[in-house]
């Protein structure tokens, strides 16, 4: 239930003096804007990252390190394709179109908030036919004849008897209705801020969509480049150890080794030949997703990416800034404020429906009651004057949409909280993988040179007589393990290195 006080003028007098009276309450109440007010939450972010991640060799101390890193990180592996790939990764993909024409959507959600501060005006013309009840007291306003005292004419006189109006008229009325509701208490203001805070929200959101699209095209290249290099072993390894069983066969045809030496020799090289299979399907594989990326069909890529190259080493440094400043620059971050923003403006949306509204409504136009003398002067009609709507009774409905709007609020907070502490632990983990997996290369670095040698010894001494095939066999064997390892480990290296640029919030400028 809401108390609705107008005051209406009709005819030639002027609008009175309400609006007048009304006009210094209206002003001294326009900068009246009820709800909370956002403010921008501070993070519980720690002042440095772990010790491991400070001790780490690979860490930027200094900021002249940190002004090296460029903007563009990809580029810091310094392969022509990579660079292509992920500024091509970006034109036509659909999550990019969808998160921009979300941007498109909010912004005409503002243009609709922002209408609220201006009247509105409607052209109206209508031809309206009534009929009163005869027995009402307002019968005598309409035209007609009915019989003497409500009844039929006596046709036995044969003379008519003088009739009373019938309560029947036609209503012809052309013009035009404007309204303006002042915005007192702040539910325009408030819902301006509403849709600003959503559209930044959105803008981040794309900016997350690319940072993410970007890093999973480089994950996937570099993973592309990393299975090519195990399949460049493996039938490295696979002609080594062909090599290999023709050298058995011909000793064991000489006697110098025996059908278990020829069966093991045989046995290696069929597993091996079992690897590539699956290797070359994982190839396929990885093409077929950096096509999706690019919005092309399967297989697109594969003359483009067919010829191996090596993995793209990783850069010796990485600047990763202070926690703080990871947490300023993530656009996840940056997206779940401003839906809190947001959702804080609402409650002062929600708010200002508890409160007086008031409007100033007006008519203008012509009205008669018949088409011949509707366009002249004398069918004048105006009205103007203020509204005034206090709202009493909902059923509760107004207060319950107050407190359904400051739980949605909470629940925003709750996200805002979750997504800082998602990020803090994304950094730390992606760094962690980093560092560790350069220490396991290195190691596997090591490891393949030494097995590589051994290889080769074990070879030389079985092919002079001087060892035996089982020493051949395991050796080889080692050798072929750490080298795959050593190749995975660099991949791992590289893809690792994407996810802690993409923790730390992708392309950005230190100290900004």
């Amino acid at each position: 239930m809401a108390i609705d006080a107008a005051r209406q003028h009709r005819a030639r007098p002027g609008p009175g003096g309400g609006l007048l009276r009304l006009a210094p309450l209206a002003l001294l109440l326009a900068g009246c804007t009820v709800g909370p007010s956002f403010l921008r939450p501070a993070p519980r972010a720690p002042a440095q990252w772990s010790r491991a991640s400070l001790d780490a060799p690979a860490y930027a101390r200094s900021r002249a390190e940190a002004r090296a890193i460029d903007a563009a990180w990809w580029e810091g592996f310094h392969d022509p394709t990579l660079t292509l790939l992920v500024a091509q990764v970006e034109q036509g993909n659909p999550d990019l179109e969808e998160a921009a024409a979300r941007i498109a959507e909010t912004r005409e959600s503002r243009a609709i908030a922002f209408a609220g501060f201006f009247p509105t005006l409607n052209a109206n013309a209508s031809d309206t036919r009534l009929r009163l009840s005869e027995n009402s007291p307002f019968a005598s306003i309409a035209g007609g004849r009915v019989s003497a005292g409500g009844g039929a004419p006596n046709a036995g006189q044969g003379a008519a008897i003088p009739t009373g109006p019938r309560p029947g008229f036609a209503i012809y009325q052309a013009g035009f209705d404007a309204a303006w509701e002042l915005d007192i208490f702040g539910r325009t203001r408030r819902s301006i801020e509403a849709a600003e805070a959503e559209i930044l929200g959105a803008e981040r959101l794309l900016d997350n969509a690319r940072l993410s699209l970007r890093a999973e095209a480089a994950r996937t290249y570099l993973e592309l480049r990393g299975l090519q290099a195990r399949q460049a072993i493996a039938r490295q390894s696979l002609r080594l150890q062909r090599d290999n069983a023709g050298l058995t066969r011909s000793r064991f045809a000489s006697g110098f080794a025996t059908e278990v030496d020829v069966a093991n020799a045989n046995a290696l090289v069929a597993g091996t030949e079992a690897t590539l299979p699956l290797l070359d399907a994982q190839v396929t594989q990885a093409m077929n997703r950096l096509a999706r990326l690019l919005g092309q069909e399967p297989g697109a890529l594969a003359d483009r990416l067919a010829a191996p190259s090596p993995i793209p080493p990783a850069p010796p440094a990485v600047a990763i800034g202070l926690p703080i400043e990871t947490i300023r620059r993530r656009p996840d971050v940056a997206a779940a404020e401003a839906a809190l923003a947001a959702q804080t403006a609402r409650i002062g949306v929600a708010t200002a429906q508890l409160y007086p509204s008031l409007r100033i409504n007006g008519s203008l136009g012509l009205q008669s009651g018949n088409t011949v003398n509707l366009f002249e002067t004398a069918s004048r009609f105006f009205s103007i004057g203020p509204s005034l709507i206090i709202p009493i009774f909902q059923g509760g409905q107004l207060r319950a949409q107050v407190r359904l709007e400051e739980a949605r609020q909470r629940t925003a907070a709750i996200a805002w909280r979750r997504t800082v502490l998602d990020a803090l632990h994304e950094v730390e983990n992606a760094l962690a993988a980093y560092y560790g997996d350069q220490g396991r290369r290195d190691a596997l670095r090591r490891q393949a040179a030494a097995a590589r040698q051994a290889a080769n010894l074990a070879r030389t001494r079985f092919a002079a007589g001087l060892g035996t095939f089982l020493e051949v066999l395991d050796a080889d064997r080692t050798r072929l393990s750490a080298e795959l390892s050593v190749a995975e480990s660099s991949a791992a290296v590289a893809t690792d290195l994407v996810a802690v640029y993409k923790a730390l919030g992708g392309g950005w400028e230190p100290g900004h």
